[in-house]
């Protein structure tokens, strides 16, 4: 009757011990995939960030420009430099 009883107690302590792996198991997976979800979502902010920042240098360049109009001669000039670049392509 007492070996009953200690293999009765080996299968319950077993049982708890794989109880516990897959516990810990789960808890492992779960803090990976925690950390891979928070990367990603920083690198998703890096990215806006980024982004804004490139927006706002365009926008300063943009308001630091001074627009003069072309004259005839420079319209003339930059006709004839786009038409000689196209003619040495097609050659």
């Amino acid at each position: 009757m007492t070996n009953t009883n200690k293999t009765k107690t080996d299968r319950t302590k077993r049982s708890f011990f794989k109880k516990a792996a897959a516990a810990i198991g789960f808890v492992a997976a779960a803090n990976y995939l925690g950390k891979f979800i928070i990367a990603r979502s920083n690198s998703i902010h890096a990215i806006n960030d980024n982004s804004a920042s490139d927006v706002n240098k365009q926008k300063n360049a943009w308001l630091q420009k001074q627009f003069s109009p072309m004259t005839d001669n420079d319209k003339k000039q930059m006709l004839d430099e786009i038409l000689d670049s196209h003619n040495n392509n097609r050659a």
